[in-house]
């Protein structure tokens, strides 16, 4: 807003601090402000963060600090679950797993729906190379949320969590990390298997049906392989590996 030489508001107009509207938006802003200067704090006397010039930082670090923080206040084996995989993302193995042990140690209603602290779990043995370990955590994780999602879907309780929400994310986030163990093991059955688990809960991700299509084209089945790199194409356009896929199923975008 402009004012005149004298510094004073122009005629006809009221001051910002006159405005209730503009008001609380300035303590909105406030108050985000002051809460990013404490995570910025708590991550500094954590040791997440430094403010040598020689220390690198990530997204992973401050990942960290937000799960640290969520962490704190829920007190739950879901959010402990969230910060072992920021941990894990990080490298930082050994405080991953004592973050899980806490995970495990709290009743939490919440487990029941994510099975946060098995599929955490399973992200740290797939982290270190134990590929059998992941490979059975993310199978065994995968079989109690749906084995609990149906029985909750069925049953009568209120609020159901399973008729509002659906599987959890956790559910398909393995299917998703079980099908890259798979492909390194040759098993291409189980790994069609798991990509199509992982689509039918995340139907708008352009990779996975770019991974799919890969896989048919492998297999064999070109028109299969066709549909999917279209699909890719439909959420990314103009994809260069999709339409090289196409390509090379025999197929072509104007089909």
């Amino acid at each position: 807003m402009s004012t005149n030489k004298q510094g004073a508001m122009p005629s006809g107009r009221k001051s910002s601090g006159s405005d209730s509207y503009v008001r609380n938006v300035f303590g909105i802003a406030a108050l985000v402000v002051i809460g990013a200067l404490l995570t910025m704090i708590f991550a500094y006397l954590a040791g997440v963060i430094t403010f040598d010039q020689q220390a690198a930082t990530n997204i992973d670090e401050f990942t960290i600090v937000s799960s640290q923080v969520y962490a704190d206040i829920e007190q739950t084996a879901g959010a402990f679950s969230q910060l072992a995989v920021a941990q894990i993302a990080n490298g930082q193995f050994i405080e991953a797993e004592a973050t899980i042990q806490a995970a495990y140690a709290l009743e939490s209603p919440d487990e029941e729906r994510n099975q946060g602290p098995l599929f955490a779990h399973a992200r740290l043995a797939q982290a270190q190379g134990n590929y059998d370990l992941a490979i059975e955590r993310f199978e065994e994780t995968m079989f109690l949320l749906r084995d609990r999602f149906e029985e909750v879907f069925e049953s009568d309780i209120e609020p159901n969590w399973a008729q509002a929400f659906g599987l959890h994310t956790n559910y398909y986030d393995a299917a998703i990390a079980l099908s890259f163990l798979y492909a390194d093991r040759e098993e291409r059955d189980k790994q069609m298997e798991m990509l199509d688990t992982a689509i039918e809960g995340y139907r708008t991700n352009a990779d996975l049906f770019f991974w799919r299509g890969q896989l048919k084209l492998y297999l064999g089945d070109n028109e299969g392989a066709i549909e999917d790199f279209t699909e890719t194409l439909r959420f990314v356009p103009d994809d260069a590996e999709a339409l090289a896929g196409i390509e090379e199923a025999g197929g072509s975008v104007d089909d």
